[in-house]
């Protein structure tokens, strides 16, 4: 059941930057975190060696991405469309990522679309379709969020500094006021120390 014509996913090195880049610049647009799609847990194992992103749509729809040393696990569900078959998407899931099977944080009775990286390659299975925009949207193009972020936030974002965060490069005052009108640096340290916003693929 491999799935076709999904979207491109990058390597887990860029990868997990784009989404700390997505998590960063939700915060800056929104300081309620129930407010914001995207999100990065970079403590998300008690022994720090797994990170977490996810995109949670509040209307039933999400993905899942552990960041961890034996590879990198995707799990997504969009709720208007039939589950998939979770024994068959994960079918020869690494044994270093089949405790991401029995998370509870990530419903993994309702599957759309998952799959792994095993540290050479991506193995992608079920209904990508549905989730298309999502999954385009880990590729890290600034067009892709700033469209986004029009619709979602209301917020008319420059496309260079999208990509400066995209690309986890530092951020200044002068950065965060180019996307927030609302949040300081100074106030998104917080949010920043639990992404572990530049630490990883600059």
């Amino acid at each position: 059941m491999e799935s076709s014509g999904d979207p491109e996913l990058p390597a887990p090195t860029e990868l997990e930057r784009i989404c700390r880049g997505l998590a960063a610049l939700d915060a800056m647009l929104c300081a309620d975190w129930e407010g914001r799609l995207y999100s990065f847990n970079q403590a998300w194992s008690p022994d720090l060696s797994e990170r977490m992103a996810s995109m949670r749509s509040g209307s039933g729809d999400d993905w899942f991405l552990v960041f961890a040393p034996g590879g990198v696990f995707l799990k997504a569900f969009c709720h208007e469309y039939p589950g998939e078959d979770v024994a068959a998407i994960y079918e020869g899931l690494p044994d270093a990522l089949a405790a991401q099977l029995t998370e509870p944080a990530f419903s993994m009775a309702d599957v759309t679309f998952g799959g792994w990286h095993d540290g050479t390659r991506w193995t992608l299975r079920g209904n990508a379709a549905p989730m298309r925009d999502e999954l385009a949207m880990l590729t890290g193009d600034p067009a892709r969020y700033q469209a986004y972020a029009s619709s979602y936030f209301e917020a008319e974002l420059p496309l260079d500094e999208i990509a400066h965060v995209l690309a986890g490069r530092p951020l200044d005052d002068a950065h965060v006021a180019q996307i927030s009108i609302e949040r300081t640096l100074a106030e998104l340290q917080d949010d920043l120390a639990e992404i572990g916003y530049g630490q990883h693929g600059v």
